[in-house]
């Protein structure tokens, strides 16, 4: 009897390409800068902030940058949590898509708790804008550029 061996067991989740893969980088940078412009020019509109494109100029490179930082840790976190779980407590996460999209809910809470942090201390310094709006627009921010994405199962990924 031939045996074949499956590597399921092996902990790649999907934010991991970034670091594999410099070309996935070429897209993921201006595609995330993209979403934070647009974030950051709609959630001026609608909360009538005035000076959108002003304020745009002002706090993008900080809010791209700041957004970075959030996921990184977010993978962090989540990278650690897959070592506890299945290094340490010899658990098996991929058995189940559900139990996979589960843990990487805290490295997402995480980054999204960071993003929000960080734009309302860092990002809109230099804006001029009121404490109540900078908080709305932190706010948005941290709820549209989330990294949902980590919570997307490596299942999808061997299949």
């Amino acid at each position: 009897m031939k045996k074949t061996v499956r590597l399921y067991n092996v902990m790649f989740p999907a934010y991991m390409l970034f670091l594999l893969f410099p070309a996935v980088w070429l897209l993921a940078l201006p595609v995330n800068f993209a979403v934070d412009s647009a974030v950051v020019l709609l959630a001026v509109r609608h909360y009538r902030c005035g000076g959108g494109n002003e304020i745009w100029k002002k706090s993008i490179l900080r809010v791209w940058l700041l957004g970075f930082v959030a996921d990184f840790a977010g993978a962090a976190l989540i990278t650690a949590l897959f070592y506890v779980v299945e290094g340490q407590l010899n658990l098996s996460l991929y058995s189940h898509w559900y139990v996979e999209m589960l843990m990487a809910l805290p490295g997402v809470a995480l980054a999204g708790w960071l993003i929000y942090g960080m734009d309302k201390s860092w990002a809109f310094k230099k804006t001029g804008l009121a404490p109540g709006h900078i908080r709305k627009l932190a706010l948005a921010l941290a709820l549209f550029t989330a990294p949902y994405t980590m919570m997307i199962p490596t299942a999808l990924l061997y299949r």
